[in-house]
């Protein structure tokens, strides 16, 4: 086993927030019409669609919940996936318990919830489509991909190995 390589750690990490944001807006994207009636709901007072979308009131009350447990469903994906990574690189289990510390504490903090990663990218998203539903589809997509990307070539680059290479002459 190697030493902690921070410079692996903050890499999985930021790989790990486009991820965990990327499975998320896939799953916004799969209910992008009961978001949308509750954001009409709450801000116009328009019910032309909510019996139809939430039957009873437990539909509603189980909806959110239902939603952001994806957060947590794609942080189990994506420390598999690092701990997997880590395991066949032979790098410390320390860094997978460290990135595994440190998006609990983002998770705590709402980070996920809140969309604050995705704020960023909302006017690209915005320029692509006027449609809720395909933004999250195209920025949930490019997102997982660049999520595991940025993962894996954490650990299979040349940038992060530190291993002295013999000159032969």
């Amino acid at each position: 086993m190697k030493k902690l390589n921070v410079g692996v750690l903050l890499i999985q990490f930021l790989g790990m927030i486009f991820l965990i944001n990327g499975i998320f807006q896939l799953r916004l994207y799969t209910v992008a019409d009961k978001v949308l009636c509750i954001k009409d709901q709450f801000q116009f007072q328009k019910s032309e669609n909510w019996d139809s979308l939430f039957p009873t009131n437990d539909d509603v009350t189980n909806f959110w919940p239902s939603v952001y447990i994806w957060i947590f469903f794609a942080l189990l994906i994506g420390i598999f996936y690092v701990t997997f990574l880590n395991w066949k690189s032979k790098l410390s289990s320390i860094n997978t318990i460290l990135l595994a510390i440190a998006l609990y504490i983002l998770l705590r903090l709402k980070f996920f919830r809140k969309e604050i990663f995705s704020h960023f990218f909302r006017p690209i998203r915005v320029l692509l489509s006027d449609d809720f539903g395909t933004q999250c589809l195209i920025e949930g997509v490019i997102f997982t991909l660049i999520g595991f990307s940025i993962i894996y070539f954490s650990v299979n680059s040349k940038l992060f190995n530190f291993k002295k290479e013999e000159i032969e002459n």
